[in-house]
Parts: structure tokens; C-alpha cells; sequence
């Protein structure tokens, strides 16, 4: 006997971190309570790579059927989970640092700019201890009838967004040669300041440059390029010369909270 299945709603989890705009660190999956539902009354999830689809073999009306399942089981809502797969999904993820939580969104809390053809969804941050997923999500039953009723494809979207950090950039000068003016360059937008000496916790001499006012969002992939360079004395006038074109973006595992409580991104070249 074939079967005929409705999409009753989709969830798309994007993330601004990623190049692709798709939360590619995280695995779904419904609850027990939800997968038993499934499982009874002719539902299907399909996973997908940005999140997941929910299809309805039933021939009844949408509204029908599930109040018949709150009626017979007192469910009142479909619960998924994401966990991630990048330990540093904390990092790079705009969330409370050194806190540990799940990042909580249903259908009933959207936010006000929803489109026409998704409903994006709220996000809460719920501290928890001992939490082993990294997102959950709530799809209301009273939300799937209103809005199947003005709406023909279903959609919410989740939106993560990028930590923001202050780049301090550590130039070791480990060849122990000469250089009379170093600079970063390579943005209009994003500058950087003159040097300040340092000494980093192995005893290592370095020259810190760190970003000004704007804090760059953290990428997977280069989103800014920055070159390192050195302006030389010559006889005929200075004369800049690149030591390095195009210089290493953060590692996320690589954050530290300043006095001020900025974040700062720490990375370490070595010329």
C-alpha cells in the first residue's frame, strides 16, 4: 500500500560563522516522547544538512489530527534537539562565555521581522549544567494549525549569528632580523593599532597589534584579508614591502576575556 506524506512544517538552522550560512556543526533528532508520537500516529522526520522536515501521512485535516492526538495523549508539541559536533560551537557561537546552556527556541516566541515565506524564531539561552544537547526546539501544536491556515509551506528558520571579538594579532620575531615599521593593512573598514611590545606567557619577546572599535565576527573561512607589513628606509625614500600576504584568521578555541570584558581573538605569527 503506498503512502502518501503532507510537509507538515520545515526548520532551517542557519549560522553566520559558516561560509555557507548553514549550521554544519549540528546533528537532529526528536525526542523519546516525539519519536514515540511519530512513531503511533504517522509522522516522519527527514534530516537534512541546514535542519530538518516533518511530514504527516494522515488524510485528515491537520487541525483534526492533532487535536484527536492531544485529546487520546495530552502531547501538545513536537521536541528536537541539535548537538553539535565542533567542541568550539560555544566559541564562535554569539552566547554567554563560560556559561554552559542550551540555546532554546519554539514556536510561539518568533521574531517581529519574520518574512513572508519563514518564521524566524526566538532564541533564549537557558543555563544548564548538565544539558548534553546544544539547541532545542519546541514546535507547538496550536502554532502548526494557525499557521498551516495562511500559510501553504511551513517554515521557521533559526538564525545563529558569530561571536564578535577584538583581534589581538602576537608578531613573534623569531628570524631575529631588523624591520623599522610594521603595520597591518588590508581593510578599510578594520584598522589596527600602532604596535605595543609584549612578552607572552613563555618568556617570548612579541609586537601586539589589536583591532579598534569594530569587533570582527568570527568566520570559518577568510572574510577579511590583512597583510602584514614593514616599511623600509631607503635611500630614495620609505618603501613598503608585504612580509606576509593574507594573515591567519582566529582558531575560536583561541578567546580570552579582557579587563574590560571584551573577548578578544589571540593569534600568534611567527616571522
Amino acid at each position: 500500500m503506498n503512502m502518501t506524506y503532507t510537509s507538515l512544517c520545515k526548520v532551517t538552522v542557519s549560522h553566520t560563522y559558516y561560509a555557507s550560512n548553514i549550521c554544519e556543526c549540528l546533528q537532529y533528532q526528536a525526542s523519546q516522547e516525539t519519536i514515540t508520537m511519530m512513531s503511533k500516529y504517522g509522522f516522519v522526520l527527514r534530516l537534512m544538512k541546514d535542519g530538518f522536515e516533518l511530514y504527516t501521512s494522515s488524510s485528515q485535516p491537520i487541525e483534526t489530527h492533532l487535536n484527536y492526538i492531544t485529546q487520546v495523549s495530552g502531547g501538545t508539541s513536537f521536541e528536537f534537539i541539535g548537538i553539535t559536533t565542533d567542541p568550539n560551537f560555544s566559541n564562535f557561537t554569539n552566547i554567554p562565555m563560560n556559561e554552559l546552556g542550551v540555546l532554546t527556541f519554539a514556536s510561539d516566541q518568533t521574531v517581529s521581522n519574520t518574512s513572508d515565506t519563514k518564521i524566524q524564531l526566538a532564541e533564549t539561552f537557558v543555563t544548564d549544567t548538565t544539558a548534553h544537547k546544544t539547541i532545542a526546539i519546541s514546535i507547538k501544536f496550536e502554532d502548526l494549525i494557525r499557521l498551516q491556515k495562511t500559510m501553504s509551506n511551513l517554515s521557521f528558520l533559526i538564525q545563529l549569528q558569530a561571536r564578535e571579538t577584538q583581534w589581538n594579532y602576537y608578531i613573534v620575531n623569531s628570524s631575529n632580523q631588523e624591520y623599522n615599521e610594521l603595520a597591518i593593512e588590508g581593510s578599510d573598514e578594520i584598522q589596527f593599532t600602532s604596535p605595543t611590545e609584549t612578552t607572552l606567557q613563555n618568556g617570548q619577546k612579541a609586537l601586539l597589534f589589536i583591532s579598534k572599535t569594530t569587533k570582527i565576527p568570527l568566520k570559518n573561512e577568510v572574510t577579511y584579508t590583512f597583510d602584514l607589513v614593514n616599511t623600509k628606509q631607503t635611500i630614495s625614500g620609505d618603501r613598503k614591502e608585504v612580509l606576509i600576504k593574507g594573515l591567519p584568521i582566529p582558531n575560536p578555541q583561541n578567546l580570552q576575556i579582557q579587563d574590560d570584558h571584551t573577548i578578544a581573538s589571540l593569534i600568534y605569527v611567527y616571522i
